[in-house]
This record gives C-alpha cells, structure tokens and sequence, in this order.
C-alpha cells in the first residue's frame, strides 16, 4: 500500500531545514533523491506545495526538482494522482529477442493495441530497407506496447505485403508479432540491427504513452534478417526514456 506524502516526511531521516549557506534548489534534489533511494516504487511524495512550505522555498524551486527527477525516470507523475517514486527501469540491449520475449523474461506481462494497419506501396528508401522493388505493396504497422499495463513503447513496423500476405487480418491485440511468423510462416529472425537516438516526445507520442511532452526518449531503428539473409522487417520504435536505459556490451 502506497504510503502518504505525511508518512514520506516522517518514516525518513530528512533534514528538519535547509542549509542556509547552500543552494535552496540543489537540497530540495537531494532530499527528493533521498525519499526515491529510502522509498519502494509506488510510493506517493509529499507535493510541491508542502515541499515549498516545509522548506521556506518557493514552489516553482520545489516543481523544477521534481521535473528533473521526473526526466531522469526516478519519480513519475500521474494526472490528478501526485507524484511517486518510479519502477525501475528496464534496459534494451542488443537482442533478436522480440518486445514480448524481452518482457517476459524479465517478469513482466507484455501486451500490444493495434494503432493502425495498412497495406501501401513503397518509395524508394522503404522499398530498399526491405529489400523490395519500389512500388511494392507493403504492411505498416502501428502499435502501442506496454508492459504490466503500462504503455512503453511505440512501435512502427513495415513487412513485405507479398511475402506475409495476411499479416493484417491474423495479427490482434497482445500477440507477438515474431511468435506469428514463426508459427504461421516458419520465418524466425535470425540476425538485427538496432539504430538508437535521443528525441524528445512530441505531445501526441506523449499523450500514447500517458508522459510529458518533452520526456527525454529513445528512436530505435530496427532492421532484421532472417537465416537466409532475406529483410523479415524495418521498423522505428519510440521508447519512454524513464523506463528504458539502452545497455550495450563489449567484450574483448
């Protein structure tokens, strides 16, 4: 059970004032990333407003400290509900494992709602990607990943149309789109190549993932092969920047 901002105050070793030779600013963090490292996720904290009266501060001071710890991913804020102490956060490595297999392996329950699916034809950048000729018709898809029911991701995914000819109509919500191939095609992804950005959300990638437009994020561009060496799919996912890290490993 999420405790209450008058708890969060009193179960920690909090200092009672601030420092008066210290910037006001940077002990209102501190004391913030106090209660996150002390506090279980989940946890409610204390407002902007009883932060700004118990500390003398004012309350913008008390809302640009939350914000920043909010675009790192250690508090989130949900409308109309406060302020709490974040999950943390998941870490996308180099993997050929899908969205579904990624979660599932760290616990999680993966889900997916199909924003949009459309057959079209392909320019010449598209066409190339998949290893298709210009022109061809090809299969763009739009969906939203969550994880635990929380929306994470957007992906956005083209397919040869030809190759897989009735992706559209078997793909549903919360199916895995690599278990499909697999089982209806044999086609298994073999080989990938991630691309990764730093963007900042827009507001309507924002308003998809219940975050605050200009949330630090991540645009991962994915191409895949199979063991042939045939394109299985190009795609550009957007992912919440405070429930990702991107992890690489080097070895030697």
């Amino acid at each position: 059970m999420a405790r209450t901002p008058h708890d969060s105050f009193h179960d920690l070793a909090l200092p009672a004032s601030l420092e008066p030779d210290r910037n006001k600013g940077e002990q209102i963090r501190e004391i913030l990333e106090l209660m996150v490292r002390a506090l279980p996720p989940g946890t409610l904290l204390p407002s902007e407003r009883s932060l700004a009266e118990r500390y003398g501060v004012a309350r913008g001071t008390a809302r640009q400290k939350i914000d920043e710890l909010v675009m790192l991913g250690l508090i989130r804020r949900s409308s109309g509900a406060g302020t709490y102490v974040a999950e943390p956060k998941l870490q996308q490595g180099t993997t050929m494992a899908s969205f579904s297999e990624e979660m599932r392996a760290r616990g999680l329950t993966p889900s997916a709602r199909i924003l949009s699916a459309r057959t079209r034809k392909a320019g010449a950048a598209l066409a190339d990607r998949l290893g298709l000729q210009p022109g061809e018709r090809v299969l763009e898809l739009r969906r939203l990943r969550c994880a635990d029911g929380t929306p994470i991701a957007i992906e956005h995914t083209y397919l040869s149309a030809r190759r897989f000819p009735s992706l559209a109509r078997v793909l549903r919500d919360d199916m895995s789109l690599y278990a499909t191939l697999r089982e209806r095609w044999n086609v298994r992804v073999e080989r990938a190549v991630h691309r990764v950005s730093a963007i900042a959300l827009g507001e309507d990638e924002a308003a998809l993932l219940d975050a605050v437009p200009g949330l630090p994020s991540f645009l991962v561009d994915r191409q895949a092969w199979d063991r042939s060496g045939g394109v299985v799919e190009w795609g550009r996912s957007t992912y919440r920047g405070d429930f990702y890290d991107v992890v690489f490993e080097v070895g030697t």
